[in-house]
Order: C-alpha cells, then sequence, then structure tokens
C-alpha cells in the first residue's frame, strides 16, 4: 500500500496534473505526469472498465505494480489511468506497460 505521503489523492492535485501534466499511453494503461519534489501517485479506473469488482482489481494490481516501482521513482505528480482493456489483463502485464510509461516518461532512476 502506498504511504498517505506518496498517494495523490485531492480533486484540485488530479485537475492540476490532467491540465498541466503530459500524457503517455500504453494499450492498457496511460500516464499523466508533471514533476514535483516527491513522488506521488493517483489511480483513475473509470466505470467503462466494468462493475465495482473488476474496478477494484485493476485498481488493487496498479497500486502493487507502483509500490514496486516507488523507491525507484524521481520526484512527479503522475495519475496511472485504466483503459477498459485492463479489466482482462493479469498483474506481470499491467506491471511491464507501467515500467514503460515510467522509463519513456524519464522518471525511472
Amino acid at each position: 500500500m502506498l504511504s498517505k505521503s506518496n498517494r495523490l489523492n485531492k480533486h484540485g492535485s488530479f485537475a492540476y496534473v490532467y491540465r498541466k501534466g503530459k500524457r503517455l499511453s500504453e494499450p492498457d494503461v496511460v500516464l499523466y505526469f508533471t514533476p514535483a519534489k516527491t513522488a506521488r501517485v493517483g489511480f483513475s479506473v473509470s466505470n467503462k472498465v466494468g462493475k465495482a469488482v473488476v474496478r477494484n482489481k485493476v485498481k488493487r494490481r496498479l497500486r502493487a505494480a507502483v509500490n514496486c516501482k516507488l523507491n525507484r521513482l524521481r520526484g512527479c505528480q503522475a495519475i496511472v489511468a485504466a483503459n477498459p482493456s485492463a479489466a482482462g489483463k493479469d498483474y506481470s502485464v499491467l506491471d511491464s506497460q507501467l515500467e514503460k510509461l515510467f522509463r519513456r516518461a524519464g522518471l525511472l532512476i
């Protein structure tokens, strides 16, 4: 689980990253990010992904993948958003796509 200092959870923070941030995408995951002093990550999974059980499962997988990379992340505010196709993917696929996105963004140390 992400610690409180690493969570992006205010509406204004999400709006700022969506408005001012850059966007990179993979088939199942989209990354929005802006530079910051510390690494803070938020998650967005819309109703298009599926019902609550499916959305929560996707969020848990994305959180676990980000948590493994957290100690290597540069300072940024990031939002990890799931596309509807992420519902059928397992952890390893989502993890590899997140790794690619963070590397392309230059956020991994």
